[in-house]
């Protein structure tokens, strides 16, 4: 009986040991790293400076008087950033050479502003420039008040003659 139990415990370790065979830690192998990246960094768009057109130059420009003529002047344009300025002259026949000065501000494709002559007259005027740069077209009024622009139907127009 002893010997059945020798033998009993000796299959025992047996199972054991070839149970434990099967369970050894599995062999070292590579592992793949995991992949980095850098740390998120807030972005701020960049400001763009919206492109303001050029009316600096010479126009020849033609406008509807109040009393149905028309009145054909060169305007010589100069321009910082979207302030606009410009100097003419003009005869009316019997009357006289008379002189004016342009003052506005460009918004998008449009100046707007005053003009006041050497007669004594002044008023407002809108103008909106073409899609290439080279005329424009728009109105004026002699009034007080610029919101009577608004109801004008008196022209003036302009084509570029040099930049």
């Amino acid at each position: 009986m002893q010997k059945s139990y020798v033998l009993l415990l000796a299959g025992i370790l047996c199972l054991l040991l070839i149970a434990s065979g099967c369970t050894s830690p599995s062999p070292a192998g590579t592992t793949t790293p995991l992949p980095t990246t850098a740390a998120q960094v807030e972005t701020t768009p960049m400001a763009t400076t919206p492109t303001v057109p050029s009316w600096a130059g010479t126009w020849n420009t033609t406008w509807l008087n109040t009393d149905g003529n028309l009145t054909v002047s060169v305007v010589t344009m100069t321009q910082a950033g979207q302030e606009v300025s410009g100097n003419y002259s003009y005869t009316y026949p019997e009357e006289g050479t008379f002189t004016g000065r342009l003052n506005g501000t460009v918004k998008g494709q449009t100046l707007s502003g005053m003009y006041a002559e050497s007669d004594d007259d002044a008023g407002y005027f809108i103008f909106d420039l073409s899609t290439d740069g080279n005329s424009f077209s728009g109105r004026w009024v002699h009034a007080e008040n610029q919101t009577e622009l608004d109801n004008s139907t008196l022209f003036w127009n302009g084509i570029r003659i040099a930049p």
